[in-house]
C-alpha cells in the first residue's frame, strides 16, 4: 500500500451518554476495522452507567480508541461540537452510541476518496432496531432502489440536493443527504469552512446535529459523491432521542424534556417564529435550510420555502406519526405560532379541522417495498449492531450478484456435474495389480 493511501487519517467521533449496553457493540464495529490510520474518539457527557469503563477497556485493547469528556450534562449539541473540536486533520464521521460501521468500510471510504478526489462522500445507511425498541423482535432495514439493492458510485449536484430539500422538506428520507451523522464522511477542511462562517466559530448552529450538517456541507461544494454501497449502519435503541419522543413511558418523556431544556438557547429560525425546537422532520428541514442560508458567504442555493406547504407536510406528519397526545398538543401549538407569523392562521385552522390521526402501527416482521427490505431481527438471530453490520454487509455483497443469469449458470454447472457422475471411465481393475 502506498504512503499516499496510508496518510489519509480518519476519525470516528462518538458523542454519547448512558448507553453502555449498546456502546460496547458500537465500539466493536469500529475497532474491528482493519484500517490503521484511525482514531475513535468517544466523548462522554457525564454518564452514570459504566460507559466510561467500557471505553477504557476498549482503549486498553486498541490504541486507536480515546476517551474525552466535555464535563457533565452539557447536552447532545455541545457534546457533538466538543468531540468535533478534538479531530485531527483528515476525514471525520460521527456515530451515536448505538450506531456502527460496516465491515472494512473505512478502507472502502479511502478508496472512493482517492478515486474521486472528493471532500464529501455519502451513502444510504442500513438501519437496525434493537429488539423491544419499536417492535418486539427488532428489525433490520436495507435500502432498495426500484426493488434492487443500491450500488455504484455517482456524482450528486449540490444545487439539486438543496432544491429537493426546500421542495420536499423531509431531509431524513433523502438517501443522498451528506450529513456526517452516521451516513457521510467529510474532510476537516470543509468542517473548518463552515466554522469560519459562524459568528461563534461553531460547526453546529441548529438544535440537532444530524440533518443540519448535510445541508450546510452540501452548500460548501458544487458536487459530492454518493456510494450506493452502505458503509455504516444506523442503530435505534431504547436510548435513542428521536424514539423517546414517540414513547409514552415517563422515563422517555423525562429524556425528551431534558433535551428540550438543553436546546432552549437554540430556538428555530426567525422565519419559523423563533419557536422552540420541534422533532417534526419538516420543521427541522426548514430550520436547517434557513440557518445555513444566513451564514456569511455560504454558497448554497434553494427556492424560498412555501409556508403553506410546510404547514401541510407538518400536519401530515402528526397525522401519520405515533406521538402521544400531550406531544401532539405541543407540536400543534408550535405550528399555530408559525402560521400566525406568516398570516396563515385561517389556513392552519382549516387544515387541522380536516386532519385525523390514523391508526398506523410500527411495521413488524419481514416485509418489502420498492424502497426498503425489512427483516425480522430475532428470526435471523441478529441481536446487536455488530451482528447487524455483518448481516447487512453480507446481503449487500452477495444477493445482488445472484441474478437470473447467475442462477442459470449455477443450474447448468450442477447438471454438468450430475451428468459427469454417470459417465464411466476405466475399470478399477486396470489400476490394480495383484501380485499375491
Amino acid at each position: 500500500m502506498s504512503d499516499k493511501k496510508e496518510n489519509i487519517h480518519f476519525t470516528v467521533i462518538i458523542p454519547t451518554k448512558d448507553r453502555a449496553q449498546y456502546l460496547e457493540q458500537t465500539l466493536k464495529t469500529c475497532t474491528n476495522q482493519d484500517y490503521k490510520n484511525l482514531e475513535i474518539i468517544v466523548s462522554d457527557d457525564g454518564s452514570i452507567d459504566n460507559s466510561r469503563e467500557i471505553v477504557e477497556e476498549a482503549a486498553r485493547k486498541d490504541s486507536r480508541v480515546r476517551l474525552i469528556s466535555p464535563g457533565c450534562g452539557v447536552g447532545m449539541l455541545d457534546n457533538f461540537e466538543y468531540a468535533l473540536n478534538h479531530v485531527k486533520p483528515g476525514f471525520v464521521i460521527a456515530l451515536g452510541g448505538d450506531d456502527g460501521l460496516m465491515p472494512n468500510s473505512l478502507t472502502r471510504m479511502r478508496d472512493i476518496i482517492l478515486e474521486t478526489s472528493t471532500e464529501l462522500l455519502t451513502w444510504p445507511t442500513s438501519t437496525y432496531f434493537y429488539p423491544k425498541t419499536k417492535m418486539e423482535n427488532g428489525q433490520l432495514i436495507l435500502h432498495l432502489r426500484k426493488g434492487k439493492f443500491t450500488s455504484g458510485i455517482k456524482v450528486i449536484n449540490s444545487k439539486d440536493f438543496l432544491e429537493r430539500q426546500s421542495k420536499n422538506l423531509f431531509y431524513i428520507s433523502d438517501i443522498e443527504s451528506p450529513m456526517i451523522y452516521v451516513k457521510s464522511v467529510v474532510s476537516t477542511d470543509l468542517i473548518q469552512k463552515v466554522k469560519n462562517r459562524s459568528s461563534d466559530g461553531r460547526f453546529y448552529s441548529c438544535s440537532t446535529p444530524d440533518g443540519y450538517s448535510g445541508i450546510v456541507l452540501a452548500g460548501e461544494v458544487d458536487q459530492y459523491i454518493f456510494s450506493g454501497e452502505p458503509l455504516s449502519i444506523h442503530g435505534v435503541s431504547p436510548t435513542s432521542q428521536g424514539l423517546g419522543y414517540l414513547t409514552k413511558s415517563e422515563e422517555a418523556k423525562k429524556h425528551s424534556e431534558d433535551f428540550f431544556k438543553k436546546t432552549t438557547h437554540k430556538p428555530m429560525h426567525s422565519e419559523l417564529g423563533s419557536q422552540p425546537y420541534s422533532p417534526l422532520i419538516s420543521l427541522m428541514t426548514a430550520d436547517f435550510l434557513l440557518t445555513a442560508r444566513d451564514l456569511p458567504g455560504w454558497q448554497g442555493k434553494f427556492s424560498p420555502i412555501d409556508y403553506k406547504k410546510l404547514l401541510s407536510i407538518a400536519i401530515k406528519e402528526i397525522e401519520d406519526g405515533l406521538f402521544p397526545e400531550d406531544r401532539v398538543l405541543r407540536e400543534l401549538n408550535i405550528l399555530f405560532k408559525i402560521a400566525e407569523h406568516h398570516n396563515l392562521k385561517d389556513f392552519f385552522l382549516n387544515k387541522i379541522k380536516k386532519a385525523k390521526k390514523n391508526g398506523r402501527r410500527p411495521l413488524e416482521g419481514n416485509a418489502i417495498s420498492p424502497r426498503l427490505l425489512y427483516l425480522d431481527a430475532i428470526e435471523y438471530k441478529v441481536y446487536n449492531i455488530f451482528e447487524a453490520s455483518y448481516v447487512a454487509n453480507y446481503i449487500h455483497q452477495i444477493i445482488p450478484k445472484l441474478s437470473i443469469k447467475v442462477f442459470i449458470k449455477m443450474l447448468i454447472n450442477s447438471f454438468k456435474y450430475r451428468f459427469l457422475s454417470f459417465k464411466k471411465g476405466d475399470r478399477l481393475s486396470n489400476h490394480f495389480s495383484n501380485k499375491n
